[in-house]
């Protein structure tokens, strides 16, 4: 069986991409249409709302991105007071009984669909957390860009009383770090912002295998493709699954079956049979606060959209590593190719080898794609070629993107 990924209609917006002005300009309410760079001082972060925003909220994603954005995290303080909002407080105590510390809970704010965010106020400080691309839709099959969700998220901030995340202006502070438990000045500056600060954004694309069958068979493939060394494939639910780096501090990425998981959720019995007979394959990467942090992207007037476009490409190679046929080992000395013929066949090498040479022969194999560490289901296909190529999906031209109900 070949495999093969389709990746030629990826390409980033040109207005990402786009050189800029000065980092202090005006601050500026994401979702805001911009105006011409003479006009006002604008930053190349500044512009992933950009002229077409109206256009990109009216389709939804752009299609010239390769992701769409679902889930949200962000905080932002303020001088001025503000309104209080929570579910309650949450404190620790001492063995005398007391206070060591308290925090406010979060409030869920529901909105139609049976759908949720998360929002908490403490009277300086906002902060949002939630899948703002599914809040108040059925589904988020198809989601939208970061300029339409930011423009939703203000949206659902407004009606709570509260200012909306803004871009903020660009500072330079003196860089410090401990040494030796004590915070001193290293003589350097760092870049930061004032405006909302980015926790967790999840990036999202959907793929097409043309049918569940194919579908069903690159799962099975996927399972066995392993990023790196230092990052672990998983599998769960049968195979509807694959995971890498779960439980990570910086990035955490998932592939699965679509319409079986709108079948588990209720989804119109339509949108479950079109991502069925898509053979829809979704491909999610989560980027953390800590990965955030080491790219100069945790704040969002920092944000640099090119940066998670890189990100997301290399963590989406895996899906792509199929175009290693079995022929390309070929060129492993004959012990190497043997072990990957015994794997691919289902043997279980970890029984009838010793731990280094294993190890040796995993490394030795997995830039081609194998990992001989993770358990092998085979599956017996018919006795020919078998191409299964991915295609990035568009929505089709009845997918509502529009069907939002007021929360």
């Amino acid at each position: 069986m070949t495999l093969r990924l389709a990746t030629s209609e990826h390409r980033l917006a040109p207005h990402l991409l786009a050189k800029g002005g000065p980092g202090g300009g005006a601050q500026r309410t994401p979702g805001e249409t911009l105006g011409r760079a003479g006009d006002v001082h604008v930053t190349r972060h500044q512009r992933i709302t950009g002229d077409t925003g109206s256009e990109q909220i009216a389709s939804g994603c752009s299609r010239l991105e390769p992701f769409f954005v679902d889930y949200l995290g962000l905080y932002q303080s303020h001088a001025e007071d503000l309104p209080v909002i929570h579910d309650g407080e949450v404190f620790g105590v001492d063995a005398n009984g007391e206070l060591i510390w308290k925090t406010n809970r979060k409030r869920r704010i529901k909105g139609s669909f049976e759908t949720s965010v998360s929002v908490r106020c403490d009277g300086h400080t906002v902060s949002f957390d939630g899948n703002v691309s599914r809040f108040g839709r059925s589904n988020n099959v198809f989601g939208f860009d970061l300029a339409e969700c930011l423009r939703r998220v203000n949206e659902i901030l407004a009606k709570l009383g509260l200012p909306p995340f803004t871009w903020g202006r660009k500072f330079y502070r003196p860089k410090k770090s401990t040494s030796n438990g004590v915070l001193e000045n290293t003589g350097e500056v760092e870049e930061c912002w004032t405006g909302a600060r980015i926790t967790r954004i999840d990036l999202t694309a959907n793929y097409g295998a043309g049918s569940m069958a194919d579908a069903r068979a690159y799962m099975e493939w996927l399972a066995a493709q392993q990023h790196s060394a230092r990052v672990k494939v998983d599998t769960y639910a049968d195979g509807e699954t694959v995971d890498w780096g779960r439980g990570s501090r910086r990035v955490y990425a998932k592939c699965y079956l679509k319409s079986v998981e709108l079948a588990k959720h209720g989804a119109p019995a339509h949108l479950v049979d079109y991502c069925a007979e898509a053979g829809m394959v979704r491909f999610e990467v989560t980027v953390k606060a800590t990965q955030l942090i080491s790219m100069g992207c945790q704040y969002l007037g920092s944000l640099d959209m090119h940066q998670l476009e890189l990100l997301f490409e290399d963590r989406r190679a895996v899906m792509g590593r199929a175009e290693h046929s079995t022929d390309d080992l070929e060129q492993l000395p004959n012990h190497f190719r043997r072990t990957a013929r015994d794997y691919l066949a289902g043997d279980d090498l970890a029984a009838r080898m010793s731990r280094m040479t294993f190890y040796r022969h995993r490394q030795a194999l997995l830039p081609y794609g194998l990992d001989i560490a993770v358990k092998r289901n085979v599956i017996n296909f018919k006795p020919k070629v078998r191409v299964i190529e991915l295609r990035p999906l568009s929505a089709p031209s009845w997918y509502q993107f529009d069907e939002r109900k007021s929360a």
